[in-house]
């Protein structure tokens, strides 16, 4: 069941990601300038901040965006041949150790405003851009080679005796019933 929620199952291609991870992120921006009335990218990000923080539909609507992410990006690995339940658990694993990390110990963190360190920025940037630029694969079988190829049909091979019923239905048809003819 969890398969078909989260997008294991399914399979997006590199451009149909993009365009729908764009359309998403556009869409939240609409929404949060909607609601709020400041446009995200004004410089206000503290008064834009404490606004969304107390707004329930921006916090329900940020949840709903998260969830699609996540389901973009599972169909995604899945296209490229990973295992997404494998890959999006470790990539959740190593994100919520670098915020505990960069959280304990705040001199690693990218600046004092992030909850974030070098290291999982970087890997968190470079998952993204293999999401976008790395070629479908894993799912496609090649054609059976032909019986010719093989030399044979395996255990369907031909075999120059005829066949038992067949040749009791040509003794029938030339007039030989019970090995005895008329």
């Amino acid at each position: 069941m969890l398969n078909y929620i989260f997008g294991f199952n399914a399979r997006m291609g590199r451009l149909a990601f993009f365009f729908c991870t764009l359309v998403t992120g556009f869409g939240f921006m609409v929404l949060v300038y909607g609601v709020t009335g400041n446009a995200p990218a004004s410089g206000r990000m503290d008064v834009l901040l404490a606004q969304a923080s107390s707004n329930p539909v921006l916090v329900i609507s940020f949840y709903g965006m998260l969830l699609i992410c996540f389901m973009l990006q599972s169909m995604r690995v899945r296209d490229m041949g990973w295992d997404p339940v494998c890959v999006m658990a470790a990539w959740i694993a190593l994100l919520v150790l670098d915020r505990a990390i960069a959280g304990r110990f705040p001199e690693y963190a990218l600046t004092y405003q992030h909850t974030e360190t070098v290291v999982g920025a970087a890997v968190n940037g470079a998952m993204n851009i293999v999401l976008l630029v790395w070629r479908s694969g894993g799912y496609y079988e090649e054609a059976p080679p032909s019986p010719r190829e093989t030399g044979g049909d395996g255990p369907f091979e031909r075999n120059s005796a005829p066949a038992a019923a067949g040749s009791r239905v040509a003794r029938i048809a030339n007039g030989e019933f019970g090995g005895k003819t008329r």
